[in-house]
Formats: C-alpha cells, sequence, structure tokens
C-alpha cells in the first residue's frame, strides 16, 4: 500500500468573508512552487455548488441557486459531503498534498473528512482557522461586490455561523485527533499568508 504520510493536508474553515479562498489559493501557490504543477489536490465547496448552477437541466442545481448562493443559507450536509466525496473519488492521488477551501461548517462534514483522511491513509492533517469577528467579516463581504454578496445574503450567510461552524471549531479543538490551528484572521493578506507558511515551514 502506497503510505502518504509526507503529503500536508490543509483544511480551512472560518466566517465567510474570512479570507479562506486567498489563503488557499496562495497556499496552493507555495505548494505547487515547491512541489511542482499538479502536486496538490485543491477543492472549493463553494465551486462545486457554482458548477450546479450552470446545469440548466439539473433540478439540484436549481435548487442550490435559490436555497444556497441566492438566499445565503446553509446547503445540506449530504449535498456538500457528496460534493467533495466525488472530487475525492474521481482526483486524489497519493502523493499529492490536499488543500479543502470551505469545508467543513458542521461537525458531521468534520467527522466525515476525519474518517476519509484515515482511509486515505492521511496522517499530517491541519485544520486551520482564520478567526474573524463579525463585523470583519461584514466589511470584507460588502467591499468585494460579488454577484452573490447582498447585505440579506451575506447576513444570511453569517448567521449559520455561530450555530453550526463555531460547534466544528469546538470539535477541532476537543474531539478530532487533527488539532485546529488557529490563525488571525484579521491582518493583512500578506501577513496572514506568511503566518500560515511560517507555523508549517513552508518559507
Amino acid at each position: 500500500m502506497t503510505k502518504t504520510v509526507g503529503t500536508f493536508n490543509f483544511i480551512f474553515i472560518g466566517r465567510s468573508g474570512s479570507g479562506k479562498g486567498t489563503q488557499s489559493e496562495l497556499l496552493k501557490k507555495v505548494l505547487e512552487t515547491r512541489y511542482g504543477d499538479g502536486s496538490v489536490f485543491y477543492f472549493a465547496t463553494g465551486d462545486c455548488f457554482r458548477n450546479l448552477t450552470t446545469q440548466p437541466a439539473l433540478y439540484t442545481g436549481k435548487l442550490v441557486a435559490e436555497k444556497v448562493l441566492k438566499s445565503g443559507n446553509k446547503a445540506p450536509d449530504a449535498l456538500t459531503i457528496w460534493c467533495w466525496a466525488k472530487e475525492f473519488v474521481n482526483r486524489v492521488h497519493p502523493e499529492q498534498h490536499m488543500i479543502l477551501d470551505g469545508t467543513p461548517r458542521t461537525v458531521l462534514e468534520a467527522k466525515a473528512i476525519d474518517e476519509l483522511m484515515v482511509f486515505y491513509d492521511r496522517e499530517k492533517v491541519f485544520p486551520i482557522w482564520l478567526d474573524v469577528s463579525y463585523e470583519w467579516a461584514y466589511e470584507r463581504l460588502i467591499g468585494r461586490g460579488r454577484g452573490d454578496d447582498s447585505p440579506e445574503t451575506i447576513k444570511n450567510r453569517l448567521a449559520y455561523y455561530p450555530k453550526y461552524v463555531e460547534l466544528t471549531v469546538k470539535y477541532y479543538q476537543e474531539e478530532s485527533s487533527n488539532k485546529l490551528i488557529r490563525i488571525n484572521g484579521e491582518q493583512t493578506i500578506e501577513k496572514i499568508h506568511q503566518d500560515i507558511v511560517s507555523a508549517f515551514g513552508l518559507r
């Protein structure tokens, strides 16, 4: 059996607007510079959902557009797990590093990821929590001007953080064997990036 003990596996969690996507992309570039193109399995939950909405004949895509992206509500756990699980099945190779952006948002998702990391013999698993306040996240989301970032949608998206994501943070802190690493997200993009790469000796 091919072991994957040398690979890094990063899981970015935090409020909407905390910079998970930005930091994931920056870290991906660092890993690819060091280990080569194609050395990183990268998955962003939001990309999966947006892709579903581009398929007009797909009923699920219509529901995702209406009930998740336009409204800012949390997607069902089953749908989120399906999104990343099928990518694991179709794309993961043992020599690849891994970056998950925007999942898990719930304890159920976190436990499913932990279980699958064990299945894939992934030993260096690092949940990274980009810790920002509600106010910080709201201002950032309003400022970026994306099409699905209306004030109402943003408020809905931020509202499920204390209900779901805070419990996920607690799970990683107290129960998971993959212990949480907190990063202050209320800094410049470059300073956050430096904090991340320094924490893992990737400079």
